[in-house]
């Protein structure tokens, strides 16, 4: 048992450890900045091209696989193969929320993390049954600690973050008048 000063009890009675979120941010920015050094960010951004970077970059193929959603049950998770990994991702939710959650995975996956699989065969026919048990036995929900998770979702909000920034350097060979009037362009439009 660890000393009541590192401890907190939440609402639901669980034990949970302080999170050092200054350490976290920092390993997962250097996770992230090593991985991006290798694969980059597609402009405009696009999740599977993001995958085939990535994919390259590990030497693995790299398999999406949409599954539904309801409350309650896991909305992305990771299996990783003798010679591929899968990612699960709800379908029934928005792009931007399917990408992120797809991220997550891949944060899971620079990481190495290793969860443990709690979900049935039965329960996967059950909720996939147009997909073969073995592909989701072990897919759609896993335990991982809490840890985990954060680095995941903290490696998510990073890679995303760099999605969202324009690369600048056309913008910087630009005229500055030009350059002006394509940021009040991108202002008013979007990019």
């Amino acid at each position: 048992m660890l000393p009541a000063a590192l401890t907190r009890l939440t609402r639901t009675g669980k034990v949970t450890t302080p999170v050092d979120w200054s350490g976290l941010r920092a390993r997962c920015q250097q996770r992230v900045d090593d991985l991006l050094g290798h694969t980059g960010v597609p402009y405009p951004w696009d999740i599977n091209q993001f995958l085939d970077r990535l994919e390259r970059h590990r030497g693995r193929d790299i398999d999406l696989c949409a599954i539904a959603w309801s409350l309650g049950n896991s909305c992305g998770a990771w299996q990783q193969h003798p010679d591929h990994d899968v990612i699960a991702y709800a379908e029934n939710t928005s792009g931007f929320h399917q990408d992120h959650i797809v991220l997550h995975e891949v944060g899971h996956m620079i990481s190495q993390h290793r969860g443990r699989c709690v979900l049935s065969e039965d329960e996967a026919q059950r909720i996939a049954p147009d997909l073969a048990p073995t592909a989701l036995a072990h897919l759609l929900d896993r335990t991982t600690g809490q840890a985990e998770e954060h680095e995941a979702e903290t490696i998510a909000a990073l890679i995303h973050q760099q999605a969202r920034i324009r690369p600048q350097l056309a913008i910087d060979l630009m005229p500055p008048a030009d350059a002006q009037r394509l940021t009040r362009v991108e202002y008013i439009f979007g990019e």
